[in-house]
């Protein structure tokens, strides 16, 4: 028998929310592959934190919701002492499970199919990971039920494969090739579509 597909994803409520990856980690710097391995944020990744929280004091969020993995979960942290907001974790949004990918470093996947920096390998990825429809589904799902909750806006703190595949999932074509650790980006919906634009730092991050 055919493997059952996944149910059809629902598109997201017309609701505006924030996204940040996490600050950074030492895999980061190596370009190793997370996933669902729980990597700790180094000294730098904590700065950031704390440098994304002057930023965000400028917007009028309501929620922080983080995923549980360490790198999100301290970087949200950092942030709600900073701003006072309620804080929630949720499972759904922690990164994509890479499977036996992670740990490895990115650059020897890529060298081992002739493929350069700029390109995707997301259709590489070995059959214990989670491939682009699961996750697309749990994006989806996780999001919507906090975006018709009463508290608005949301940040989600979480991870960058997960922000590039929700953005592949609301059609956003102007998404950077990287997340940078710790930027936070507005999602506002439109009548020609989802829109995407990175959170200006603010005078005292300019300073």
């Amino acid at each position: 028998m055919p493997a059952a597909k996944p149910p059809t994803a629902q598109p997201l409520p017309a609701v505006p929310f924030y996204f940040m990856r996490h600050g950074q980690t030492d895999w980061n710097v190596a370009r190793q592959i997370q996933g669902h391995t729980d990597v700790p944020l180094n000294p730098t990744g904590q700065a950031q934190a704390h440098s994304a929280a002057q930023t965000l004091k400028a917007l009028p969020l309501g929620l922080i919701v983080c995923s549980p993995l360490k790198r999100a979960a301290v970087t949200a942290t950092i942030v709600q002492e900073h701003l006072g907001l309620p804080l929630q974790t949720a499972d759904g949004l922690k990164e994509r499970h890479y499977g036996a990918f992670e740990g490895q470093f990115r650059h020897d996947i890529l060298a081992a199919h002739n493929l350069t920096d700029s390109d995707d390998y997301h259709h590489l990825l070995p059959p214990d990971a989670e491939h682009n429809p699961m996750l697309a589904q749990r994006i989806l799902t996780t999001l919507s039920g906090y975006l018709n909750g009463p508290t608005h806006p949301v940040l989600f703190v979480g991870h960058g494969s997960f922000m590039a595949q929700l953005c592949e999932e609301l059609q956003i074509t102007n998404r950077p090739h990287r997340f940078a650790n710790a930027m936070p980006y507005g999602f506002t919906p439109s009548t020609t579509g989802w829109q995407l634009s990175a959170v200006a730092p603010s005078a005292v991050n300019a300073a």
